[in-house]
């Protein structure tokens, strides 16, 4: 039986599981929680409040439509999601679905996500997933690959838009959808993985039940008219806005780890955070690097948070450079009107 549940069946550059915590702390129970780049969600499910409560509201949104519909196809189908993501990892297959799922895109099938709330397609979702699972580092489905499928269906070297080619991850006993079981059925291997997974996704299913997720940029989800929901009108209590983009030019990371990618966005959400940061209907935290957007947020009054905690690498400053991890030197700023809970460890101070 899994253990954890509450965590995306995937694994994510940069994820912010650890830091669920801090951020929590720093947002209180507020009725309104927004996440404009959602990601793996580590945050919203690692929230420590009941879900799907009335009178709260949670909205998340992402750029990366093949990200979009996988939380869809988990939210509305995860037995076909799940059934679709079940596979062995297998470098032909991982390299075949890779430039399905490319060409899909291509063809605009990720216009059905704007265009219906409740479509997705399940199949290409647990494709997605399975693949996220056997890639190794950044660039999955971002198309900007050689290799494409020639006229005799055969994988040739012709140029964008296609796929990278490599070995799948092969440094453990798998990740995400494809993380073993753990109990033993004699020969029924697939029993192994498929009960599980389909627990797994109905447990993400039921707690993303009333979770609005969106597609598109990241400004849709931060005006007043989409964040202000009534009760935050009213008086009711504060927007919690968790602003995690990628880290940005100024915190000297490489290019190209999304399929949706920019290495500046990170200096709008800032410039938007700090304009918006005394406003009494928000509670605003920024995720990035040491010294990323140099001293304007503290300047500002926003509180630097570090939030590493020793013995845990992940996410995309796990990595070692030439001066050792760089994860220690992850950062939260919390806006003026967030509430700073004490919590346990006293990174709070």
């Amino acid at each position: 039986m899994l253990k954890v549940l509450d965590k995306a069946p995937f694994p994510w550059m940069g994820g912010k599981s650890r830091a669920a915590e801090a951020v929590w702390s720093a947002l209180g129970d507020v009725p309104h929680y927004v996440e404009p780049f959602c990601g793996s969600m580590a945050v919203l499910l690692k929230r420590p409040h009941e879900a799907n409560r009335p009178y709260h509201s949670e909205t998340v949104n992402d750029a990366d439509g093949l990200l979009v519909n996988a939380w869809r196809g988990i939210q509305l189908q995860p037995d076909a999601t799940a059934e679709a993501a079940s596979w062995p990892v297998s470098e032909a297959d991982l390299h075949a679905r890779h430039y399905a799922l490319v060409k899909w895109r291509e063809e605009n099938q990720l216009e059905h996500l704007m265009g219906d709330p409740a479509w997705c397609d399940p199949v290409m979702a647990g494709w997605w997933l399975w693949g996220c699972s056997c890639w190794i580092g950044g660039g999955w489905c971002s198309g900007e690959g050689p290799w494409v499928r020639g006229d005799d269906d055969r994988l040739v070297k012709a140029g964008k838009p296609g796929v990278n080619r490599g070995l799948p991850h092969l440094s453990d006993n798998g990740q995400g959808v494809n993380r073993p079981g753990t109990k033993e059925l004699g020969t029924e291997y697939h029993d192994v993985t498929m009960p599980e997974l389909r627990r797994w996704f109905h447990w993400l299913s039921a707690r993303l039940r009333h979770v609005r997720i969106i597609n598109g940029d990241w400004r849709r989800v931060v005006t007043s008219g989409a964040s202000k929901t009534l009760n935050v009108r009213m008086g009711d209590g504060q927007c919690g806005i968790f602003l995690d983009p990628p880290y940005a030019d100024t915190a000297s990371r490489a290019a190209g780890l999304y399929a949706v990618d920019s290495l500046d966005v990170a200096h709008e959400m800032c410039a938007w955070a700090l304009e918006h940061g005394d406003d009494t209907d928000y509670r605003i935290v920024l995720a990035g690097f040491e010294g990323e957007h140099g001293t304007q947020l503290t300047d500002a009054g926003w509180r630097e948070v570090e939030w590493y905690t020793a013995g845990h690498l992940t996410g995309g400053y796990g990595n070692q450079n030439k001066d050792g991890h760089q994860q220690k030197r992850e950062r939260l700023w919390c806006s003026p009107h967030c509430v700073m809970q004490k919590r346990q460890g006293d990174l709070f101070g």
